[in-house]
């Protein structure tokens, strides 16, 4: 049964195509399958497609050597690990230094991760000389 606002599938990606909206239609995914392609398109015009009407072939995907040039380092990271040292940290900035870092547009978390470890590998170096 079909409404007045649902469209096909190719209905859909015609008009997206076209440059309409697809915001006031509903599709059906009953008894069809949509390439994969197409549904990155529908998604991002906020058509949700169900897995089971998605269908994709391996053999189809095409792998650019550029994806793989270049030299791999391998990189021990364990997000479990590295999750457990996740700190979150609130801090106060009178409204001048406030201004400054929106206007110089400074990542506080990445500037501060930056600032404790230089911080601490000084610390560590100095116990050591003494």
């Amino acid at each position: 049964m079909t409404t007045t606002n649902e469209i096909s599938v190719s209905e859909a990606l015609h008009k997206i195509d076209s440059g309409e909206s697809i915001k006031a239609y509903t599709i059906s995914f009953d008894h069809i399958k949509v390439e994969a392609l197409d549904v990155m398109k529908l998604a991002k015009h906020g058509i949700v497609v169900p897995d089971e009407a998605v269908y994709y072939n391996d053999d189809d995907i095409v792998m650019d050597d550029d994806d793989f040039a270049g030299e791999w380092k391998r990189i021990d990271y364990d997000p479990v690990l590295a999750q457990e040292a996740y700190v979150e940290v609130k801090i106060n900035l009178n409204k001048e230094v406030k201004n400054w870092v929106d206007a110089q547009n400074i990542q506080l978390p990445e500037l501060l991760e930056n600032l404790l470890d230089g911080f601490y590998r000084t610390q560590r170096s100095i116990s050591k000389v003494k």
